[in-house]
Order: structure tokens, then C-alpha cells, then sequence
């Protein structure tokens, strides 16, 4: 992974993340931090989220600071299987597949996965929402199959999530991911385990046919300083928290 920075405001500096993947040149890819941005208390930073509870004014103003921001589809995710094609002006999705220069795919997550997907040629671009029920009702397959591409000319980059032992489940739901070899792992709770969701990811991209997927290795969990983490906010007794944005189009 490459952060690099982006002089974004008078009074803010934006650290983005970059896939550290082979993708074409004229592909612009990237993952927000929380680092930057005018969003305050529980929302401090880079807040993208307009559903979260933060003031719309400072949200309206983060996402203005995003390169390429002009040419963003922003979704409403509902944590399902849809993907959308743009331009759509039905938006209610949780994935958006794109073959034009003006318009940007982008998915919000705080702890979920984040895919990003491009074809070799730079010609068609994607980007997935995949929480765990995206990924057991098959989101990943679903934006696949929206590209002209083969699977095997399809790279993949999964952004930064909740990692593996972060990640405490109850036993039913880690029974319907127990099928993936060492997506699932006993917890020092009885009765809890731990679901790497990157992991499955992975796998179901590679089950596709994409062959050329790559790790970021963040979690969101762990990094409070850089990133925004639903499941550590429920833990520190928080009412809620802002979310990141992983965005790819073609220029």
C-alpha cells in the first residue's frame, strides 16, 4: 500500500490510500482514511457519510476534497447483492460497475470489505460493498459478471476492513462461512469465533476466476487513528461513527 497525501483545504490534508496493484495507468483508484477532512466529536476527520448522523454541511465538504469528486455516484447501501451500472439513477445498491470516464464507482465501509475491481485494458472499472451478507448472497460474483472482460483479466484489490481477530461472530454465523478454509477460527470466548471476512473475499474472487487479487493488510479495527470502525465504536459504547470511501474510475 502507498499513502499518499493530497493538499485538499486550507485546513485540511487528506491521506489517501493507494492499491499497490498492476493496474492500468488510467485507472485513478483510492481508499479514504479519516485523516483530513472538517467532520467533528464522534465523526473527527474525513467523514463521508451523510446517513451517519453528522452534520450534512461538513459531510457535503469532505467529499467535495476527493479527487475526481465531481464524477462520483455515491450509493445508498443496504448491505445487499445489487450492483448497479453506471450512469443509474436508481442507486440503491451495494456495487457499481462503470465504463465511462464520467462516472466514478464508490463504496462506504467502517469495517466491511471494500473491492475495487478493474479489467487489464483499463476500459471497465467496479467497486463493492461486501459485508458478511453481501458475501454469503454472492455481491462479488454479481459485479463480475457486469464486465465485458474475462474473469481472468479482472484485478481485484481488497481494501481496508475489520481483519480476521478483530472480527468475533456468534457460532451461526460463522457456521455459514465455515465451508472456507481458515476463514473461521475459535475465539478465546466460548461459543464466539473469528470470521477473516478479507479472506472470503478473496477466495470468492479467485472462485470467480480472477486471478490477480491483492491484500491492503489494514484493518479498520485496530488503526483508530487512521480509520473509522463500526464494531469498535459499538465497543467503546459510541453512538456511531463516520465511514471511509474507496472510489476507482477511468480517466
Amino acid at each position: 500500500m502507498v499513502p499518499t497525501t493530497a493538499n485538499a483545504s486550507k485546513v485540511s490534508t487528506l491521506e489517501l490510500i493507494e492499491p499497490a496493484w498492476a493496474c492500468p495507468p488510467n485507472i485513478e483508484a483510492y481508499t479514504t482514511t479519516r485523516i483530513g477532512g472538517a467532520s467533528l466529536g464522534e465523526f473527527a476527520g474525513l467523514n463521508v457519510g451523510s446517513h451517519v448522523g453528522d452534520d450534512l454541511l461538513l459531510v457535503k465538504a469532505n467529499r467535495r476534497l476527493l479527487p475526481h469528486s465531481d464524477k462520483i455516484t455515491w450509493l445508498e447501501q443496504i448491505h445487499s447483492n445489487r450492483v448497479v451500472a453506471l450512469p443509474s439513477v436508481d442507486t440503491t445498491a451495494d456495487a457499481a460497475y462503470s465504463a465511462s470516464k464520467s462516472h466514478f464507482c464508490a463504496v462506504m465501509t467502517a469495517d466491511c470489505v471494500p473491492i475495487l475491481l478493474c479489467d487489464k485494458q483499463g476500459r471497465e472499472v467496479a467497486a463493492v460493498h461486501a459485508g458478511w451478507k453481501g458475501l454469503e448472497s454472492n455481491i462479488i460474483s454479481n459485479a463480475i459478471a457486469h464486465f465485458r472482460a474475462s474473469p481472468a483479466d479482472v484485478i481485484a484489490w481488497i481494501g481496508p476492513a475489520i481483519s480476521g481477530p478483530c472480527y468475533e461472530v456468534d457460532a451461526e454465523l460463522g457456521r455459514r462461512f465455515s465451508h472456507i478454509d481458515g476463514a473461521v477460527a475459535p475465539s478465546d470466548q466460548p461459543g464466539k469465533y473469528l470470521l477473516d471476512l478479507p479472506l472470503v473475499a478473496q477466495v470468492q474472487l479467485e472462485q470467480a476466476g480472477v486471478k490477480s487479487v491483492t491484500q491492503s493488510h489494514f484493518c479498520t479495527y485496530s488503526d483508530e487513528h487512521r480509520f473509522y470502525s463500526h464494531r469498535r465504536a459499538t465497543h467503546q459504547h459510541k453512538r456511531t461513527t463516520g465511514r471511509m470511501v474507496s472510489v476507482i474510475g477511468i480517466r
